[in-house]
């Protein structure tokens, strides 16, 4: 069956192939994967399916994107390739949220080449951590690799710890008390280490980018050898995200919440078939255009 694939500037089909699964391995904060991907011939465009529900669901929607464009630029550079990358490039097209171009030629940086390696192995892992500590020269480079996607990291503090838990509470997500094969989305103790992944401003774009920066900071976790465990829930009531803002200091807005540490290995999700996620004629883009007429695949 005709995927969409296709030779893309001076990368082949089988690079395109490669890229586009790296693009689409990271596991979803929902179980479905919101990412759409059409190769043109000078380009890959990254779509999100239509954004409807809450703000949460649309936040999260965009995060989800955002990591799978991290991927997506990173698999180019290994390649070989510059990506070049346009955001939310035409006004009036919401769903179009990147184009990618890889021209050029790159050479990957070492640390790079290990977050590509890392692609493979990244997961969510809930279980239990030990008591372990993430050394602060790891808590440095997950700082540094939210920046570099203009996004933040906020670490929780140990006597910031117990107005978190009645966040948590409020937000309905049940308090972590850890002990012998217990554990929830969040381990929040004073040792362990859980920070806060925000940005400046609120915007669709802002939120494209905290996805991106989520993805760097959990590829240098992974690389590291540290596990991480994902929590979005406190952010899905404004009242109890507007909490969250105020005690990590009120100047930035979360986007999502990690929990980092030593745990157990646990089983890798399945990836999506390219066939799942990338536009063709077979496997048009399901959104509609502004008009409300059906929108082919094909440009």
């Amino acid at each position: 069956m005709k995927t969409g694939v296709m030779p893309v500037g001076h990368l082949s089909a089988s690079q395109v192939r490669s890229v586009l699964l790296s693009a689409t391995a990271p596991p979803p904060l929902r179980n479905s994967r919101p990412w759409r991907f059409q190769c043109t011939p000078d380009s890959i465009e990254l779509y999100a399916n239509p954004l409807t529900g809450n703000d949460s669901d649309q936040r999260e929607r965009l995060l989800d994107c955002g990591a799978a464009l991290l991927n997506l630029r990173l698999a180019i550079k290994a390649q070989g390739s510059h990506a070049d990358v346009r955001l939310f490039p035409t006004a009036g097209r919401p769903e179009l949220l990147a184009i990618v171009r890889p021209h050029g030629y790159e050479t990957i940086s070492p640390h790079d080449e290990e977050l590509v390696t890392a692609i493979a192995d990244r997961h969510s892992n809930r279980r239990p951590f030990t008591a372990a500590v993430v050394p602060s020269s790891v808590q440095r480079q997950l700082r540094r690799g939210a920046e570099m996607e203009r996004a933040w990291l906020a670490t929780v503090t140990a006597d910031q710890v117990p107005q978190l838990r009645e966040i948590m509470r409020r937000s309905e997500l049940p308090p972590a008390t850890p002990g012998p094969g217990s554990g929830t989305d969040l381990d929040v103790e004073p040792e362990r280490l859980v920070v806060v992944i925000g940005s400046l401003h609120d915007t669709a774009l802002a939120r494209l980018q905290a996805g991106q920066a989520m993805q760097r900071v959990l590829l240098t976790a992974t690389a590291a050898g540290i596990s991480a465990s994902l929590s979005s829930q406190p952010m899905a009531a404004p009242a109890t995200r507007r909490e969250l803002r105020q005690l990590i200091g009120g100047g930035l807005w979360p986007q999502i919440m990690l929990r980092l540490g030593h745990g157990t290995a646990v089983p890798v999700s399945a990836q999506a078939l390219l066939e799942d996620v990338v536009i063709s004629d077979e496997h048009p883009f399901a959104a509609s255009r502004p008009d409300g007429a059906a929108r082919r695949g094909a440009r």
